[in-house]
């Protein structure tokens, strides 16, 4: 779907009525279907990936910008259902720091899947950590306590709706600024691999990044559950305070390399990591959350992610690193 600068791209969502609608008295027949037919104006491509790309669009029915992503064409009917998961996810979840979703659809003319949701603006915690790396920089702690305050209650939420994600990972964490304010809003992005604990019971497909994922997830035990977004929310921790990934040494090694560390290697000690100048107590405490959040037996771990934002929030408290 190309983006025409001239005379702006449009995305077309329209219901089909299957019965009349009762327009006496301003009231409805309850067995009629409403006819909805809604335009979006493309504005400018955002980015491109595997399964489709991400436009910023208006939608002047309700005067706000959206973002569109399209599914690529021509891709296998599982990577289709991974695509209307995240859609259907996004639109079932309801959270401050979940992006929403607003509408899903099929381009009339082309019969693209496409989904609109909310437009963003800011970077993913990846670029943000490749660029800090790059200058030889840490992101500030403050910055990073509260990206994964909102991260892990984010988490809380979508456990509590039967919802395990499967992929928390920084390129899913979306550093977003309001605009106009110096106001920094976590979001956790793309529930395509989500696991319905509530509808696929016994589901062991293997997903995810394997420089992430718990041992019991990369080996597709039946059993896993929402703690396997524990152990990769305490991955992804490590890297954003210190920089590195831990596995950083054994990742070029090759896939198998990294998924025999996930399932029996040792976690780098994360207070060895973390600037000397920083309060003792707050290295150990840290080092003890992650050991805690990415321990490989699921029994061990946090039991939930709100109970990991608390030892979080202690553990950056008082903060003098």
């Amino acid at each position: 779907m190309p983006v025409a600068h001239s005379s702006p791209a449009r995305v077309t969502q329209a219901f089909a009525s299957t019965a009349d609608v009762a327009g006496y008295g301003g009231t409805l027949d309850p067995s009629a279907a409403l006819f909805h037919s809604k335009q979006y104006r493309i504005v400018e491509q955002l980015g491109e990936g595997g399964m489709g790309t991400v436009y910023r669009a208006y939608d002047p029915m309700l005067e706000r910008d959206v973002a569109i992503k399209v599914l690529k064409s021509g891709l296998p009917p599982a990577l289709r259902q991974r695509f209307l998961a995240e859609a259907r996810h996004g639109a079932r979840l309801c959270h401050p720091h979940l992006a929403r979703v607003y509408d899903l659809g099929i381009q009339l003319d082309t019969g693209l899947d496409w989904f609109a949701m909310e437009f963003l603006e800011g970077r993913d915690l990846e670029t943000l950590l490749r660029r800090a790396r790059a200058k030889r920089l840490r992101l500030p702690t403050r910055l990073v306590g509260i990206i994964f305050s909102h991260v892990l209650g984010a988490l809380q939420h979508a456990h509590d709706a039967g919802l395990v994600h499967r992929d928390v990972k920084p390129a899913n964490i979306f550093v977003a600024r309001r605009r106009g304010r110096d106001v920094v809003s976590a979001k956790l992005l793309d529930f395509g691999v989500a696991l319905d604990r509530r509808r696929d019971e016994g589901r062991t497909d293997i997903c995810g990044d394997p420089r992430y994922v718990a041992p019991e997830q990369i080996l597709g035990h039946a059993s896993m559950d929402h703690r396997a977004d524990i152990y990769a929310a305490g991955m992804s921790l490590y890297e954003t305070l210190t920089g590195w990934h831990p596995l950083e040494s054994v990742i070029e090694h090759g896939t198998q390399a990294l998924i025999d560390a996930q399932c029996e290697g040792e976690l780098p000690c994360l207070a060895e990591a973390l600037p000397r100048h920083w309060s003792a107590t707050v290295r150990t405490r840290l080092d003890a959350l992650v050991r805690v959040a990415c321990a490989k037996d699921p029994a061990q771990r946090f039991a939930s992610a709100d109970q990991m934002r608390k030892a979080l929030k202690l553990a950056l408290r008082p903060e003098t690193c």
